[in-house]
């Protein structure tokens, strides 16, 4: 490793040196100085190169931020001068050509930085303007169109966390009552923040940016949105006796937070009190001392959260799902539900379990020691609401078996016990009130997790669950365990847990994983197999292909053949 990084080294320095670049010794880092574009701009930068690995890109920094005194340049950071000419993932540099990827990426940033500097990348302002609204962030859980007035609240989302960040929502975001679970308290007073609806905004690269007092904002505001001109004079008048005020600009390329102070020296009672209704007038004269703050929006609420990680396919927003089992497999697959859309859009999921988390599940459970000695699903309850706030998850903490009525009023039911009793018992149950029971949805791990499966059954023109296997003490339809493999069985000291099938963690979010699938393809009506298998471990189990497996006629359930 000494020799390759050595031969790194000469390799990257003669490169360099081609492009006419010279060692820079002043910093800790391995830098070079020279110039982009070095026929035509001959742009100063200095390069740092501190990964030889090539999984980041040299850092590429302009001496001269206003090139050409053009002023301010795309893709250029305001801040240190960093030229942002590689998109994460776009290209892959080849740690083994050295000498090849430094002069790869000094050709791509001279086409960058050549663009730039003549205007062929003005439009990439407006796409990216989030990057130079630079002062902090709003958090936002507003619907896309939201155009009236909203409430800041400075609220904390973690418990441990003592610092507080801008929200904006209409009032009664649950990421409120959030904040209250984490601290005791309600939070922080609320500010007034208009939502204005405005065009695409930009600025001019040649002008200085970012604005920084309302003279500056407002002038802005006059070539790229003149009907925001006056906005936030206005809502200073309909706000309470603070020194401060908050405004959105709600754009087709983003939400733009504007919060602006009044000077320490016209703090005043008169002025913020007496006059308040004519503030305006007021602070229309005083604009150049008036200070602004820019945030750029970050949406968090439920709409965004899911069409991002979902795109188009359908999520589980409206769903009203039961899960049974909140073990290995049932914790796992309650979150993905959850970060899957359950328990939104007028949905629910709600979790039942009449076990405690102890401490020999720990190795494998979606929990960990802050929940021992709890209930299961009332602790994957609270943990979920904490994750996503706006999920409407709810916990039965008493078996199934004593309050059947929750099976009838969901639209599908999730079986995640592993327990085959208790999975024929449900069956009989589903077949028994057919056409008016929900869809049942098993999911378990076969052996020393060999393999998993997920199947699903209510259509009484298919299998049910006891089709798979009609005689207990038959193999069963399919078979996946191999037939000269025995299962390993552990044993534990408590006599509550005597025994157990020893498998890794890593099985147990596999079988959550292909059952959310499965609940996915059902809630876009696209599921194609209802019987999906996956091997992992080809020495204990069989490969098993998908498929809709025919009723029996010999089944006790739904064949008719009872003994």
């Amino acid at each position: 490793m000494a020799d390759r990084r050595s031969a790194s080294l000469h390799a990257v320095h003669d490169a360099f040196l081609q492009r006419g670049f010279r060692r820079s010794f002043s910093g800790a880092d391995i830098a070079y100085t020279g110039s982009l574009d070095e026929t035509g701009l001959k742009v100063p930068v200095v390069v740092s190169l501190d990964d030889f690995e090539f999984i980041t890109p040299p850092k590429i920094r302009l001496l001269n931020h206003d090139v050409k005194s053009r002023g301010h340049i795309p893709h250029v950071l305001r801040s240190d001068g960093t030229l942002c000419y590689l998109a994460p993932g776009t290209v892959v540099l080849d740690r083994y050509k050295p000498a090849q990827t430094i002069i790869q990426c000094l050709e791509i940033a001279d086409r960058v930085i050549r663009d730039a500097v003549r205007g062929r990348l003005d439009g990439d302002i407006a796409v990216e303007l989030a990057q130079y609204w630079t002062d902090g962030i709003v958090f936002v859980d507003l619907p896309p169109d939201f155009e009236r007035d909203a409430k800041i609240h400075l609220v904390t989302f973690d418990r441990e966390q003592t610092v507080e960040r801008p929200l904006a929502s209409t009032g009664d975001s649950p990421f409120l009552l959030l904040h209250e679970r984490c601290t005791g308290k309600e939070p922080a007073p609320k500010f007034l923040c208009p939502v204005v609806r405005v065009p695409t905004l930009y600025f001019d690269p040649k002008q200085p940016w970012p604005p920084k007092t309302l003279k500056d904002l407002n002038d802005w505001l006059s070539v790229v949105a003149p009907a925001a001109v006056g906005q936030l004079e206005q809502a200073f008048a309909r706000t309470s006796d603070d020194y401060r005020q908050w405004i959105c600009l709600s754009a087709p390329n983003g939400r733009f937070f504007i919060m602006a102070e009044i000077p320490q020296a016209y703090r005043t009672p008169e002025i913020l009190k007496n006059r308040r209704l004519r503030i305006g007038a007021f602070l229309k004269r005083i604009s150049g001392l008036v200070s602004i703050s820019a945030h750029a929006g970050v949406s968090i609420d439920e709409g965004y959260v899911f069409s991002r990680n979902l795109g188009g396919m359908n999520h589980l927003a409206g769903k009203r799902i039961l899960l049974i089992g909140c073990g290995t497999i049932g914790g796992f697959l309650s979150q993905q539900l959850v970060q899957s859309g359950a328990g939104t859009g007028g949905g629910r999921l709600t979790i039942v379990d009449d076990d405690d988390l102890m401490g020999a599940n720990l190795g494998r459970h979606l929990l960990g020691t802050p929940f021992l000695g709890r209930n299961k699903a009332d602790a994957c309850a609270d943990f979920l609401k904490e994750q996503l706030p706006y999920a409407d998850v709810r916990s039965v903490s008493h078996s199934i078996t004593s309050d059947l009525d929750l099976i009838f009023r969901s639209d599908l039911v999730i079986n995640a016990t592993g327990e085959e009793a208790l999975s024929i018992a449900l069956n009989e149950l589903a077949v028994a009130q057919r056409p008016n029971s929900p869809p049942l949805l098993f999911t378990w791990i076969e052996g020393n997790g060999a393999a998993t499966v997920s199947f699903l059954c209510g259509d009484p023109e298919r299998a049910c669950y006891k089709c798979l296997k009609t005689d207990l003490a038959r193999a069963p339809r399919y078979q996946l365990g191999r037939r000269d493999v025995s299962i390993e069985y552990g044993q534990v000291r408590s006599c509550a847990d005597m025994h157990f099938i020893p498998y890794p963690v890593s099985r147990a979010a596999a079988a959550a994983g292909l059952a959310c699938d499965m609940v996915l393809d059902w809630a876009a009506g696209t599921l194609t197999h209802t019987w999906r298998s996956q091997t992992l471990d080809h020495r204990l189990a069989n490969r098993v292909k998908d498929c809709n497996p025919k009723k029996v006629e010999s089944c006790p359930a739904c064949g008719g053949n009872l003994e």
